[in-house]
């Protein structure tokens, strides 16, 4: 009986399952015009249903009056499909109902910089450009509060030569420059919006976090090791440092 090599096996590739792939939270924050959305009304993620806005009015001509109709481009009315609630919109604003702000304190913020964060948590919502100039004046001062300096870009080097990340760096010295150009040009930050807003929220919080709330941390931490093994990291640490200068090759003069 004759024997047959067996068929080569075919080798499918077979999909991921995803099971070990992290989720991707989506926020589903309010949007205006967005389809959407958590609905200020019912707490719900649904779908959003949005109203246009006309003004209608009369129009003369040389014999008559003709009837016009404008649409309000900025004026919005959203209804929730969840609940059938209805939520106002202003200039892509929600007027109607107030968000209450997500926004909390850092608690290691300095006090005197408390009222400035507080106050721009308030009307974030209702004046975005409003809110984004009290968190620019909160992160200067902050900046200046922590490194003891009279101005801000000298507070930014400071920390810099402190080893605070590059990315802080880069974000501070944007808010420093944009802070320049509208005090010169003698207006109100103009393009903010709510995403700038929720950027300055996010840095001051940063800025906290690594400047004043991680220090306490580790100095709590050293404050706990003993005195005796302390000292010893102490010598151990100053013989690495000396072996390591010993072997850096002076620079000719």
């Amino acid at each position: 009986m004759a024997v047959f090599p067996s068929a080569p096996a075919v080798q499918e590739e077979v999909a991921a399952s995803g099971l070990r792939e992290p989720g991707v939270r989506v926020e589903y924050q309010p949007e205006f015009r967005g389809t959407k959305f958590k609905c200020p009304r019912c707490d719900v993620v649904a779908a959003q249903s949005w109203a246009t806005v006309y003004r209608k009015g009369m129009r003369k001509t040389p014999t008559t009056y003709v009837k016009t109709e404008e649409v309000l481009s900025d004026l919005g009315i959203s209804t929730c499909e969840a609940c059938t609630a209805k939520c106002l919109w202003f200039e892509g604003q929600l007027v109607f109902p107030a968000q209450v702000s997500a926004h909390q304190v850092p608690a290691d913020l300095p006090p005197e910089l408390q009222r400035d964060f507080e106050e721009a948590a308030s009307i974030a919502a209702a004046s975005p450009r409003a809110s984004a100039a009290l968190l620019r004046m909160c992160v200067e001062g902050l900046c200046k509060t922590i490194t003891g300096k009279d101005k801000f870009e000298s507070a930014i080097e400071v920390l810099e030569q402190q080893g605070i990340p590059d990315e802080i760096i880069i974000a501070m010295d944007v808010v420093r420059l944009t802070g320049n150009e509208a005090l010169h040009a003698g207006k109100l930050y103009g393009s903010d919006d709510g995403k700038t807003v929720a950027i300055l929220f996010r840095l001051a919080s940063l800025i906290v976090n690594w400047a004043i709330t991680e220090k306490a941390a580790l100095k709590d931490l050293i404050d706990k090791i003993p005195p005796e093994k302390l000292e010893h990291i102490k010598e151990r640490r100053q013989k690495a440092a000396a072996k390591a200068a010993l072997k850096t090759p002076r620079s000719s003069l």
